[in-house]
């Protein structure tokens, strides 16, 4: 890639992460963890990056969450409770919730947004195009 394409892309990349801080300066409180729909704000308060899927420790975004990038099933290991998941796929992209392993037996996609889920009966997630 040229130099002129790096710097223009590098422009287009900070630029848009300005708009969303603004957006979180002007935005005061986020919704809550319930709501479906992520506003820039949120997905930057989330600190999940885009395009992934986090689950957090807790109901709430703070901690380090686990991340999931790629499509396809993902295993859960020691993962139980009330757990704040973050949908930040890009695109549209879904995700379910599997109570066996290998991304079988899944409940309704759920799009991007922020969901709080009892994750004790889950063994496993789908991340979907």
């Amino acid at each position: 890639m040229h130099d002129k394409m790096k710097t223009a892309l590098l422009r287009r990349a900070f630029a848009g992460v300005t708009v969303a801080a603004a957006v979180i300066a002007l935005s005061g409180t986020a919704a809550s963890a319930t709501t479906h729909d992520m506003t820039a704000a949120q997905q930057a308060r989330a600190g999940c990056p885009s395009g992934h899927v986090c689950i957090y420790p807790d109901r709430t975004d703070n901690g380090n969450p686990a991340t999931y990038f790629r499509y396809g099933a993902h295993n859960l290991r020691n993962v139980f409770g009330d757990r704040l998941v973050v949908n930040n796929q890009t695109g549209g992209a879904g995700l379910r919730l599997c109570r066996s392993y290998g991304g079988q037996n899944c409940e309704h996609r759920l799009g991007p947004g922020r969901y709080v889920v009892n994750l004790s009966p889950i063994n496993s997630i789908l991340l979907e195009p």
